[in-house]
């Protein structure tokens, strides 16, 4: 009888991830380079927060500070890459994004990554996620944006084994990645 295998993601390079992360957030899409008029309908569709007017951080600085505050194990950091990329591929070759798309994407992706890959009690929620992005969204804001990413996503969420292989054969040099298999 054969032992049950189990699969662990280790990360050699915290930096790798958030390079590779950053890179991939920014290119899912064309964006503007400028910011959007704000429209009392779409508070938070500029690079200014909806609670004041300061400016986005760099795209590698809002992320690297939500992997520092949310301390995801790096499964989850993976698996919301495969979701961006199956987004990209879902996406219609005209699609364009405003300047803050690259923002949404990733926390569209990080946090339904979070709920899909952790116990409850563990995942991410909107509330928490907007507390460690400084308010920068609202939990409101991020909840419309993950309802919005599962839509374009057509809810194809379960990654296996074998979908984690095959993206760390084509990424997991420039990401630091590995998948370690152990039996028992």
């Amino acid at each position: 009888m054969e032992s049950p295998a189990t699969s662990t993601v280790c990360s050699r390079s915290p930096e790798a991830l958030l390079s590779f992360t950053t890179n991939t957030a920014t290119s899912i899409l064309p964006c503007s380079t400028k910011a959007v008029a704000k429209h009392p309908q779409y508070r938070s569709s500029c690079t200014t927060s909806s609670l004041s007017a300061r400016p986005l951080p760099t795209l590698g600085n809002f992320i690297a500070n939500l992997f520092q505050r949310s301390q995801l194990p790096p499964s989850v950091c993976l698996v919301s890459l495969i979701y961006l990329h199956r987004l990209k591929a879902h996406l219609p070759p005209y699609a364009r994004g405003n300047l803050d798309t690259p923002y949404r994407l990733f926390l569209a992706a990080i946090i339904t990554a979070s709920k899909f890959m952790l116990e409850a009690t563990q995942s991410l929620t909107s509330q928490q996620v907007s507390a460690m992005i400084d308010y920068v969204y609202t939990p409101k804001d991020i909840n419309a944006m993950e309802r919005s990413f599962l839509g374009l996503l057509k809810f194809d969420l379960f990654v296996n084994t074998d979908a984690i292989k095959d993206y760390l054969a084509m990424h997991g040099t420039s990401l630091e990645m590995d998948l370690v298999e152990s039996t028992f």
